[in-house]
């Protein structure tokens, strides 16, 4: 039987180390971030007709998406955000499926889906064990403002829409803390996935 495993955590708190640390050992993983950017990238008319629908055409430039434009705007209108987040979530649905249903042919022992916002859409029921990486809020703003371009204002809606940590650690079946180095992360990850094959 195929593991499925979930990971989650509020931005900014390690999740993309994670799922860097688990390509490097080569294990099969599903990144929701990276897939909603390729979605963004491909800039498909069925994606124009989606911003166009959720009052977001300004965001449509010549050769990209606006990403800023649509971030900006989503958290202060909430009908824009219901409705491109339905049309992202559609489409990430169906990748996520097709990633499970062919790991599952290939009797992979285990698979990791990295999902920002896993107990906001209910999609706990998925997994057969679900990872949470905690960090403190103050770590958490200085690692998003070192590679990512987001207003103040953006990244505390953000925070602000999200789960607090404290309700994610109640229903993950392991918590991994990242307020120290990335050494010692790593060393917590390695205790967690041996656990999980065990």
């Amino acid at each position: 039987m195929t593991i499925v495993v979930g990971i989650t955590g509020g931005i900014g708190s390690g999740k993309t180390t994670l799922s860097k640390y688990l390509k490097k050992l080569k294990y099969k993983i599903h990144d929701s971030d990276n897939e909603v950017s390729l979605i963004y990238k491909k800039q498909t008319n069925k994606l124009k007709k989606a911003l166009i629908g959720a009052g977001l055409k300004k965001s449509i430039k010549k050769n990209y998406i606006d990403k800023k434009i649509i971030a900006n705007k989503i958290f202060e209108n909430e009908e824009s955000k219901t409705k491109i987040e339905k049309f992202i979530h559609k489409e990430i649905k169906k990748k996520r499926s097709d990633f499970i249903k062919i790991n599952k042919a290939k009797k992979e022992k285990v698979i990791f889906i990295d999902i920002p916002l896993l107990f906001e859409n209910k999609l706990d029921h998925l997994f057969n064990k679900i990872i949470c990486i905690v960090s403190t809020k103050k770590n958490r703003k200085k690692r998003i403002r070192k590679y990512k371009k987001i207003s103040k204002k953006t990244l505390d809606n953000i925070i602000k829409s999200q789960i607090t940590d404290k309700e994610r650690r109640l229903r993950s079946d392991y918590l991994i803390t990242n307020n120290e180095t990335k050494k010692t992360f790593i060393k917590r990850t390695k205790s967690v996935i041996k656990d999980i094959l065990k």
